[in-house]
């Protein structure tokens, strides 16, 4: 592989030319084609990445959809942010292709996929450390280009809503927990107690799976 040529050609697709090529090689580097080399490195553009793409993103969707609810973009933010997400654009423009990866790794392509995603946001904490977050953002956009629009928000059950939104701001799901049951056993009432976000709301239904619904769009209220 020639370093010069190809750490070109994936600036030319990134949007961005690197002041410290170092921090690009870094980010397209799994930390598992060298054992003998600290991986903290790597872990720390990721960490930082991540945090660069959220706070674009967020900017972003904030002016483009200023009439949309902090519960619907949360939901774009999900979407957008998620490991599939990135894995398409990784693939879509052939950043993939620049990655430097073990040869055993696409053995287990989908289980070890979510590595592509934490190389895509290390090369965002990477434009980051080498310019600043005006140059990160508009890199990321581009990145994503129109794909970033496409995403509709489409009204999703209670439980599912909760859940997107409880791994975007926390990487938890939520927690349910069975609070008592009432009534005749023909005719029984389930409360259900459920916990994200650092908050936690109740809900009542004739089964296990409606009182849970019903906690969850409680809490989405609360949220």
């Amino acid at each position: 592989m020639n370093d010069l040529i190809d750490i070109t050609e994936l600036e030319q697709i990134i949007g961005h030319k690197f002041s410290d090529q170092k921090l690009l090689k870094t980010a397209i580097t799994h930390p598992g084609l060298n054992k003998n080399i600290s991986s903290t490195a790597f872990e720390k553009l990721e960490f930082l990445g991540d945090r660069v793409l959220g706070l674009s993103l967020c900017g972003f969707l904030y002016n483009r959809f200023s009439k949309e609810t902090e519960g619907e973009l949360a939901v774009r933010i999900a979407t957008l942010a998620g490991t599939d997400f990135l894995i398409s654009l990784a693939k879509k423009m052939k950043l993939i292709e620049y990655f430097r990866i073990p040869k055993d790794f696409y053995i287990s392509c989908h289980k070890n996929s979510s590595a592509i995603a934490d190389m895509m946001e290390a090369i965002f904490g990477a434009i980051f450390l080498d310019s600043n977050f005006e140059s990160a953002q508009n890199a990321i956009l581009n990145i994503y280009k129109n794909d970033i629009e496409k995403i509709i928000y489409k009204r999703k059950d209670s439980k599912t809503q909760l859940q997107e939104i409880s791994q975007a701001q926390t990487k938890k799901i939520p927690i349910y927990r069975l609070l008592k049951v009432v009534g005749e056993t023909h005719n029984p009432v389930f409360e259900i107690e459920v916990n994200a976000c650092g908050k936690s709301a109740v809900g009542q239904g004739n089964s296990k799976r409606n009182a849970e619904h019903n906690a969850a769009e409680n809490l989405l209220k609360i949220l």
